[in-house]
Formats: C-alpha cells, sequence, structure tokens
C-alpha cells in the first residue's frame, strides 16, 4: 500500500458509498494512509467519518446503521511494514474477493461518476464507548483475573475497558498508545509471548490475554502462563457456549469435533426450550468462507483454528475483545488448566497413496466404497472428512506432492488407529486404482477388524454425506 493507492481505493469508495467510516491502528504508518484514502473520498464527493485509533470490531459495532463501508487501516501481523486497508460491509463481514475487483474496476462512464461536488469529513472518537455498551447489552460477561496485554496498540482503547465492565478484574499492559509510544509486535505466537506468561505465571489464580494490531485474533495463557492453541482454544469455546449452529473449518481436528457433542454444561439456564437440533458446519479454514457459512446456515458462532471468532449476534467482524470476554467468563467458573487436562488426548497419524487418476472419478470411488464401511458421518469439502465411532481421518491432495494422496488420521486409541488408517489406505489405493469402483459386496473385509466388525464382517452401510459450508 502506498498513498496513492489509498487515494484511489477512497476515490472509488467514494464513488460507491455516501458514508465511509475509518478506522485505524496506532502504527506510525496508519495515519498516513487514513489521510490518503479520507482525501479520496472526499474528493468523490463522499462523507469521511475519522474514527481515529479503535479496534476493527468495535468500529464495525459502533457504525453499523451509520455508514455504508467500514475501512480498518493497519499491519494487524507484522508492523514495520506499511499499513493496508480491510474492507467491511455495515454487517461487519470483509468485502468478499468480488466485491473488492467491482469496486476497483475503472467506471463505465468516467464522466457520469465525476462528482459534483466536495464531500465532507468528520471525525467521531466515540466508537469504543458506543461498542462496550452494545456488547454489554448483547449479554457479553467476563470475569477471573486477568493478565492483558495490549501492546500499545489499538485495542489499548477498548479492551481493557470492555472487560472490566463486564466484570473481570484486570491488569492491563502496554495500555497507552501515541507517536511517542510504538506498539509492540502485535504477533500472538507462542514465541512472542514470553514476557506475558513470565507475569501471568507469577501471578496465581491470572490467566494471561494478548491481541493482534487490530482485535480481529487473541491468544491465551493459563494460570501457568502456558500457551493455548488454537485448536484447544476452539473446543473450550465451543464446550463453553455450547452453539446451536457453529461454523468451524473442515480441517478441525477431533478435539474440536469432539467438543461440539460435549459442552461444559455451564449455560444451561441460557438455552431456551424446543430449540432446533444442534449442528456443526465446517467449512475452509478463511475468513470469506466461514462467514458466508455463518450467513447461509443461520449460526450463532464461527471460529478458526488461530484465535479468530466470530459472534454474529453483534457483528460478523471476527472479534477478539468478546471472544476474550468468554473465555475469562469460563476461568472465571472453573480452572482453564484443569479443563485443557480433562481435554481427550489424541494420536495422529500420516500416510501417502499414489494417485494417478482425476480427482472427480477418486471422489465418486471413495464415496462408494465407503459405503461398506461402519462409519459415523463423511464430509465434503477440500478432500473427504470421515468420522468414525473412536476416531476420524481427512482424505486430501498431499499439499507437498499432487501425484499423492494424503491422509490424516487422528485416534484416542493407539490400536484403533493403525487399524483405522490402514482401512483408510485400502480404501483410497482401491479408489485411486479403479476406473470404476465396483459395486458393495458382502465379503469380510479384513481392515474393519478391530476397528468395527460383527461375525467377521462389517456392519450395515451407515453414514450421511453432505457438502461443507456450500
Amino acid at each position: 500500500m502506498t498513498p496513492e493507492d489509498a487515494l484511489e481505493v477512497g476515490m472509488c469508495l467514494g464513488r460507491k458509498y455516501r458514508r465511509v467510516a475509518v478506522a485505524r491502528d496506532s502504527s506510525s504508518s496508519s495515519a498516513m494512509i487514513v489521510r490518503a484514502l479520507t482525501s479520496g473520498v472526499i474528493s468523490a464527493g463522499a462523507h469521511a467519518i475519522d474514527a481515529g485509533v479503535v479496534p476493527a470490531p468495535a468500529a464495525c459495532v459502533a457504525f453499523a446503521l451509520e455508514a455504508d463501508c467500514i475501512a480498518s487501516v493497519g499491519s494487524p501481523e507484522s508492523w514495520g511494514d506499511v499499513s493496508g486497508i480491510i474492507l467491511h460491509n455495515p454487517d461487519g463481514s470483509q468485502f468478499s474477493s468480488e466485491q473488492i475487483t467491482d469496486l476497483l474496476a475503472p467506471p463505465e462512464d468516467p464522466t457520469g461518476d465525476a462528482p459534483s461536488g466536495i464531500g465532507r469529513a468528520t471525525t467521531d472518537f466515540g466508537a469504543s464507548r458506543r461498542y462496550v455498551s452494545a456488547t454489554l447489552r448483547n449479554g457479553m460477561k467476563s470475569g477471573g483475573y486477568v493478565i492483558m496485554d495490549c501492546g500499545c496498540g489499538s485495542s489499548a482503547t477498548c479492551a481493557p475497558w470492555a472487560l472490566t465492565a463486564a466484570g473481570a478484574d484486570v491488569v492491563s499492559l502496554n495500555a497507552h498508545s501515541g507517536s511517542e509510544c510504538a506498539p509492540r509486535s502485535p504477533g500472538i505466537d507462542k514465541t512472542e509471548l514470553a514476557s506475558l506468561s513470565d507475569f501471568v505465571n507469577a501471578s496465581i489464580g491470572s490467566v494471561g490475554i494478548a491481541y493482534n494490531g487490530d482485535c480481529t485474533r487473541f491468544a491465551l495463557l493459563d494460570e501457568n502462563g502456558k500457551f493455548v492453541q488454537g485448536d484447544m482454544l476452539l473446543a473450550l469455546m465451543i464446550m463453553y457456549l455450547e452453539p446451536r449452529i457453529a461454523v468451524v473449518p473442515f480441517d478441525a481436528p477431533a478435539v474440536v469435533e469432539n467438543a461440539f457433542g460435549q459442552g461444559f454444561g455451564l449455560r444451561e439456564d441460557e438455552k431456551d426450550e424446543g430449540e432446533p437440533k444442534r449442528r456443526l458446519v465446517r467449512t475452509r479454514g478463511d475468513i470469506e468462507s466461514v462467514t458466508d457459512a455463518i450467513r447461509k446456515n443461520g449460526a450463532d458462532f464461527g471460529g478458526l483454528l488461530n484465535g479468530t471468532f466470530i459472534f454474529p449476534k453483534n457483528s460478523l467482524c471476527p472479534d477478539a475483545i468478546y471472544g476474550s470476554a468468554v473465555i475469562t467468563e469460563l476461568a472465571g467458573i472453573r480452572s482453564i488448566r484443569n479443563m485443557m487436562a480433562s481435554l481427550p488426548t489424541y494420536s495422529t497419524a500420516v500416510r501417502r497413496v499414489r494417485h494417478d487418476g482425476t480427482m472427480e472419478r477418486f471422489g465418486k470411488n471413495f464415496l462408494r466404497r465407503i459405503t461398506e464401511y461402519d462409519v459415523s458421518e463423511v464430509v465434503v469439502g477440500d478432500g473427504w472428512k470421515v468420522i468414525m465411532k473412536n476416531g476420524q481421518y481427512i482424505v486430501n491432495v498431499d499439499p507437498d506432492d499432487p501425484r499423492y494422496m494424503r491422509i490424516a488420521a487422528e485416534s484416542q486409541d493407539r490400536v484403533y488407529l493403525v487399524t483405522m488408517l490402514e482401512q483408510a489406505s485400502e480404501i483410497v489405493e482401491a479408489s485411486a486404482r479403479l476406473r470404476f469402483a465396483p459395486p458393495p459386496s458382502s465379503r469380510p473385509h479384513t481392515a474393519c477388524r478391530g476397528v468395527s466388525s460383527r461375525r467377521g464382517n462389517c456392519r450395515p452401510p451407515s453414514f450421511s454425506c453432505r457438502m461443507a459450508g456450500r
């Protein structure tokens, strides 16, 4: 991104939208990009609202009814680079690739899109206040003792206030921003949280929270200062919230699949009687796919495996502040460390099988052959996820060598894992080799022994198959 690029983007926005709200993080280049962007919006005759330094989810909630588009300026994953621009619809969802292409396309009639006059620019620095009020009305609660690292970023303007108002006892670090305070790297990976881990470990009963640059992702440290992996964090969130319909990545590990069926049973008083059957929707592991699946399925929760969570009752913008409030509410009821220890541990194994046919033919053969085996569910997405009684495996093209199919299996039982992997390998090999899969036969299948057998034969076909999120 350059100021010239930002000016052009602003002109495109001003031609299409009449009111554009612009929020930014605290990196030094963000102010420069914001000035160029708002200049473009104004030159196209539209109204630019400068929201100042404010987290992206807060801006999306605050301006949902006041702007036609919300632009978030910053470099949330790597300080030092020139800030970029992320565009959001009024519902908080990020612009799709089609929307961006349409926005930046040259106008068919340049004279017809010429501005009739200069727009205006105003400032509105109340987004954080309106966000906190709105989320509290929507039931945001927090609790326990929290040590929060804001990294001198945009989260400092909102997150400590929000969690304190929701009920947590908060100690905030680096919760100031300004030109004289250079923000720390906004990374939330394990290797970047050593100092926060020391603080948490020295404070009995506290958990640690760290945010990325625009508050769309967060990291969790348990009471010992131990980093909680993203898949475990997603599992904890699902088990506590017990959502009616949840959207997760297709390649979510077994601990996440298992979490949806378990639950901690701590929110029974908030459930409505007569609710429809709960459902887990799997889709591609990117924001656009998860957001699209939430819309199509009317889901009340969506999450990725990297600390990104969406709460549709507030906004379709990933919201690390609300997510951290939820997880700290859980920490105030039960120990995160103890709950992590109670989660099942899965053994994993990977095998590759040579593939010499087309994916369409392979998929048809695979789905025909899998009916011979006793599986609980088959999910079709970026490959095939086969869920069995005591484990699961995913079959897809090996990203390192497209000549091979990759089988990644998980199970709590090591013996079951080995047998399941052998069975999966046999199915994949046969599906990749045959031009047309033979009809299911009633002959015994030795690969099923030790996995699911009945008098030496496989159980009758029992599975369901649906497209993942699309």
